[in-house]
Formats: structure tokens, sequence, C-alpha cells
């Protein structure tokens, strides 16, 4: 597959929404001049809360899928996969409503990939992700090879990133089953057993919130607290331990490393994060139904 002369038209934006903040609309206007196409695929928000984004929409010319109810992130994604290959783009970029495209993102990614010695084996191209609030980097700490502008990277989170079309529909797209939580990280693993590769670009930025993110002094060093809401605990505790289970053979690094990250997120929670007495139960909750191989959507009644 050629990845040279990546042109702006080569490129199909989806933005994934769910009963999104007025600033969403504002994102919308910071992606549309970086894409050929600019795609929105609704979660069952409520009509008033897509209304800033509707607008939006008409402005720049974008359409809107509706998906009726919320079906989880991953049938959203494959939904905004399948109108860019029967569209015939190249490349997909993937997007959270609370995100935003910095000036000049997509073009420094792609030279990231021009850069790249082997980019034929490069599925995903992600930014650097900075928290809108805090302002400080969220990045994946452990890089495999590294070059300029460019860094190899196990995984990486769905926002921001430039997928490949045809590889993502080789390997058969996004995991609808986990819903929403590690689907992005699900997905960069497959692809790294196809032999493909995820590149960070490390000059592009995106600004990005990762749940209500705090920085909080733990002994000797400060620590990231995302203060997610009760239930996202449970897809976060589920969904690793499906990942870990499914790929501990051919990433055992990487589920090392996700196992240490649960330990010390845990100790966070219970030390510094409110609404314990619902979370604790939930973060059990979702480990119980993980060593059961449990998929969909939460159902409170199971």
């Amino acid at each position: 597959m050629s990845v040279h002369a990546i042109e702006r038209s080569d490129i199909c934006a989806v933005v994934v929404t769910y009963f999104p903040k007025a600033g969403s609309a504002d994102n919308l206007d910071a992606l549309a001049p970086q894409v050929g196409k600019l795609l929105i695929v609704d979660n069952g928000s409520s009509a008033q809360s897509l209304e800033p984004v509707e607008a939006a929409a008409q402005r720049l010319n974008a359409e809107i899928v509706r998906l009726g109810s919320n079906l989880g992130i991953a049938t959203a994604l494959n939904a905004g996969l399948k109108i860019a290959r029967e569209h015939g783009f190249r490349w997909l970029a993937t997007f959270d409503q609370d995100s935003r495209a910095t000036p000049g993102m997509i073009e420094e990614m792609v030279r990231a990939l021009k850069s790249y010695p082997q980019p034929g084996e490069v599925a995903i191209v992600t930014p650097c992700h900075v928290d809108r609030r805090l302002g400080f980097t969220v990045r994946e700490k452990a890089g495999e090879d590294v070059g300029e502008g460019w860094r190899v990277i196990p995984s990486t989170m769905t926002s921001g990133n430039l997928v490949s079309v045809e590889i993502a529909t080789e390997v058969g797209g996004f995991d609808d089953s986990l819903f929403i939580d590690y689907v992005d990280h699900e997905f960069c693993l497959r692809l790294r057993g196809y032999g493909y590769r995820v590149l960070e670009a490390t000059r592009a930025k995106l600004l990005h919130s990762l749940g209500a993110m705090e920085r909080r002094l733990f002994i000797f060093k400060h620590v990231t607290v995302t203060n997610h809401p009760t239930v996202r605990r449970y897809y976060i505790s589920r969904n690793r331990l499906i990942i870990w289970r499914q790929y501990w053979q051919q990433e055992p690094v990487w589920v090392m490393r996700d196992m240490r990250r649960f330990l010390f997120e845990t100790v966070y929670i219970l030390l510094y994060e409110k609404q314990l007495r619902a979370k604790v139960p939930m973060i059990l909750r979702g480990l119980r139904d993980g060593f059961r191989n449990v998929r969909g959507a939460f159902d409170p009644g199971r």
C-alpha cells in the first residue's frame, strides 16, 4: 500500500458524539479544514444537546449519522470506517467530541509517516495528547523505535488518530463487543499481531480531555487521577481483563505493564477519588465479568 503524497482529500474524519457539550462545535471548526470529509456519528444524544453540533455540521458541510441509541464507541467507529471505505478515503481520522486538533496537526502526522523508514507497515499515526485543562502530555512511555519526528509505540488512545482504512478493514475493524474503553488498545494489539505498527508523531499535538483529570501528590511525586464516572470503572476493569487474557502470550510486556497501571490506578482511586462506595463494587463487578468473558453494554440486572 502506497502511503506517499497523502492529501487532505484522502482523509475522512469521524467524530463520535454522545450528549456533546457546547464546546464540541468549536472542535469541529478546528478539525474541518484539515480533512477531506467530516463525519459525525451520534450515539443517541438528545435533540437539545445535539443542536450546536448540527448547526456546525450545516456550516461545515459535514454529515451526521444518528445511531438512535448508545451502541458504544466501537460501533460508531465502525460506522465511520464503512462510510470512509465506501467513499474511497484512504485514511480515517478518529476523534472524540471533546478533542481539539491544533493547527497543522494532521499535516505533521503525515510528515512523520513519510519520515518513517517502512511507512507501509504503519496502520495508525497518533499525535501527542495534551490535557486541555492541566496542560501536560499524556503519552505511552514505552517507545520501541525513535526517529526524527516519530516514535513507534505499542498502543494509543483513539482520539486524533489517522487509521489506514485498508488495514483496518483487513483486520476486521474495531471490536464492538467491548462497547467502550480499551477498544483502542485492543485494536492496536490486534494490528501488531498482523505485523503492523502504531506510529506517534512527536511534534503533532491534540488537545484532549481524559476524564476529569487531576494531579495529586503521592508520597514524593505527582500522579494522575482521572475521576472517571462509576460505570466507566466497570468497563475499564472488565475490558482490560478480557484483553489481558486474550493477549498475554502475544504481548506479555504490554500486559504486565497494564497490570501495574491497574494496581496504581486502584490505589489512586482509593486515596483520591469520590464515590468509592459505588466505584469499588463496579471495579470488582467488571473484573468478575471480564473473567467470565461477559461483553457488550453494561447490564445492571446481570
